[in-house]
């Protein structure tokens, strides 16, 4: 009974933070255990999110050392603070739904400023990230790729090695950062804080 309510639960909050979530499996570690009040484990897969509107192909989130807590006299049911590993896909499709999108507005400016002209969309391919320009006079053809380190991202002209920041977070730790021929993929840690 306790882990069909931690999965609902679970699927209750995923749908409440996203616009749009297909859950796909979720696993707790130690189902039996779970009377103790600690999860060693709470693994979910999940595909086509929109999460801050920001859209991604698929998820796996691994939750560790998570504390249930329940205080009786209050009624009221706690997570204390515990880490997760998340590995995510990018396609090509998300990344230009998200970076078309009105609140990334100013991440696409800044690209734009960085890459000195107007795209209207971006191609993965040779392991780097085209922009298609918006006018058919703009026809420059230079290739970025992606570096990463401990809480960034930059994008990275493959001519003149330009840096430009699209993520710096001291919160999330980059562990991997593929860009595939159509996609990326990402796999970063973080603390999950419940207020």
């Amino acid at each position: 009974m306790i882990p069909k309510f931690i999965r609902l639960g679970v699927v209750t909050i995923l749908e409440i933070i996203c616009e749009k979530i297909t859950i796909k499996d979720i696993k707790i570690g130690n189902e039996n255990e779970i009377l103790k009040g600690v999860i060693d484990e709470l693994c979910i897969e999940a595909e086509s999110i929109i999460f801050n509107k920001i859209n991604i192909s698929n998820i796996k989130i691994n939750i560790s050392n998570l504390v249930l807590r329940f205080i009786f006299h209050n009624k009221k049911f706690f997570i204390d603070n515990c880490s997760a590993v998340i590995n995510m896909r990018l396609t090509k499709d998300n990344i230009n739904k998200t970076i078309f999108n009105k609140k990334w507005i100013k991440l696409k400016s800044l690209i734009e400023s960085y890459i000195l002209m107007s795209f209207e969309s971006i191609e993965i391919n040779n392991k780097s990230i085209n922009f298609i320009p918006s006018d058919d006079l703009s026809d420059k053809d230079i290739k970025y790729k992606l570096q990463y380190d401990k809480n960034s991202i930059s994008m990275v002209n493959n001519i003149n090695q330009r840096k430009l920041t699209i993520l710096n977070d001291k919160n999330i730790f980059v562990h991997n950062l593929f860009l595939y021929e159509s996609y990326i993929e990402v796999e970063l840690s973080s603390k999950i804080i419940f207020n």
